[in-house]
């Protein structure tokens, strides 16, 4: 019998793994608690998984340090002999997502951590996260250029580009973000990874990916059945929503691009036709995009006289989930003018049972493929005030049994296309697929 292969997986993240305060933390937590199952998936084609997380070292007075969360991802490392893994980034560990200068340090740091690793297992494939690792596959391969043995494999993950949230980026980013690009298009050992078909075809047009250096890893949930679930009643009460009367909710950081003044706007001219208020749940935490925008909401709160609350306060993803449960809520409104991806539907999808509030999704970017108009939620032109109000009010309204149809064709799709465990194991097996196959055109090449 075969003796397994000893495969290191390193995940770097500037957010998730000691912290969470974006979307890209969100995704990052999700990968690390789908390693178990990865590890079960891989075992079955031969390998030994052993899995590290590699983040900057963050001051733990920062607002945005986690001990939970460090806890958890340190369990999860050591379970798979593994362990987190610290690197400086250019800061005083007090900031997560500065500039280029701040990104080559994070780069260099992570670099020199697979230098110090990778030798002590036979295969290893470190995934890379969004702007702030470009320029690990260059500083690694740079070092490595005279090494004769299997080098490390190198993935970059990106969950956004600046072309996508920054019209007018300028030259220096958009090259920093395409020198990963290239470096795929380049090396045998280096790729990147595409989140949905959104990301796949923004790479191929805007940064010249080929399509030998793409693979699929389609973001996604562990799916697990052992989740925490906390009592929706409980949740309200803690972070002081209305407790009578039906609402409408949506939650994210208060940067231009989340669009919730769309949404105020249409909900204000909605709210002839129903009774339900608006509850939007703001965040300003550690981001360079959101100045003056939470004040310009409870303004326009304020001048247009919309039933409900906006309320500025952090929440976890286990308590998010817990107030998607509550019967109250009968729309989860997803108003942004950018979104590659968006996890929101999925964890509306994975929180709920039969009675799920309904999904009212900007018709843009990654939400288009996550949600299917009239089928399992709405898609909606949210700078259209008319017919964004219009739909709110068709969500609001909807009968329960139109309501529990929504949900449990979102929850197959759940199931098919976003079970994250099995998306990173296909990914890394198509990965190791594609190196055997170099190889042995290379070895079969005359000499």
């Amino acid at each position: 019998m075969n003796q397994p292969k000893r495969l290191a997986i390193y995940l770097f993240s500037y957010d998730g793994i000691a912290t969470w305060c974006c979307g890209v933390g969100s995704i990052t937590k999700q990968f690390i608690h789908s390693m178990p199952v990865v590890a079960e998936y891989l075992q079955e084609h031969g390998f030994e998984t052993v899995f590290y997380a590699g983040t900057p070292f963050y001051h733990p007075e920062c607002s945005w340090y986690s001990p939970e969360i460090l806890h958890e991802t340190e369990e999860i490392c050591r379970s798979l002999s593994g362990d987190v893994l610290y690197h400086l980034n250019g800061t005083e560990g007090d900031d997560m997502y500065v500039d280029i200068e701040q990104w080559k340090a994070t780069s260099v740091g992570a670099a020199n951590i697979v230098i110090n690793y990778f030798q002590k297992h036979e295969l290893n494939i470190v995934f890379t996260t969004d702007p702030p690792y470009c320029g690990v596959s260059s500083f690694l391969f740079r070092q490595l250029s005279h090494f004769k043995g299997n080098k490390p494999i190198v993935v970059w993950i990106p969950h956004s580009t600046a072309l996508i949230h920054e019209k007018n980026t300028n030259e220096t980013r958009y090259n920093w973000e395409k020198q990963a690009v290239f470096d795929a298009n380049t090396h045998k050992e280096c790729f990147v990874a595409y989140c949905n078909n959104f990301i796949k075809n923004h790479l191929i047009n805007e940064y010249q990916a080929s399509l030998e250096s793409l693979v699929p890893l389609i973001n996604g949930l562990p799916l697990v059945e052992n989740k925490t679930r906390y009592n929706p009643q409980e949740i309200i009460k803690k972070y002081g929503l209305p407790s009578d009367c039906d609402l409408v909710f949506a939650g994210g950081r208060a940067a231009k691009y989340k669009g919730f003044e769309y949404l105020v706007k249409a909900f204000a001219e909605s709210q002839k036709d129903h009774t339900a208020e608006l509850v939007l749940m703001v965040t300003s935490l550690a981001t360079s995009q959101t100045e003056g925008t939470y004040s310009e909401i409870i303004k326009l709160f304020e001048e247009l006289q919309v039933r409900g609350k906006v309320i500025n306060n952090y929440i976890s993803l286990e308590e998010l989930k817990a107030i998607f449960r509550s019967p109250k809520v009968k729309a989860v409104a997803i108003p942004s003018l950018a979104e590659p991806f968006g996890m929101i539907p999925l964890d509306v999808r994975d929180a709920c049972d039969e009675n799920g509030p309904v999904l009212v999704c900007s018709q843009v970017d990654g939400l288009k493929e996550s949600t299917v108009h009239g089928e399992d939620g709405f898609l909606v032109d949210v700078e259209n005030t008319s017919q964004f109000a219009q739909t709110l009010t068709r969500a609001v309204n909807m009968s329960f049994e139109e309501r529990k149809k929504f949900l449990m064709k979102g929850k197959e799709t759940l199931q098919r296309k976003y079970n994250y465990p099995k998306n990173i194991a296909d990914c890394i097996l198509k990965i190791v697929d594609r190196g055997k196959t170099i190889d042995e055109r290379i070895g079969n090449l005359p000499s």
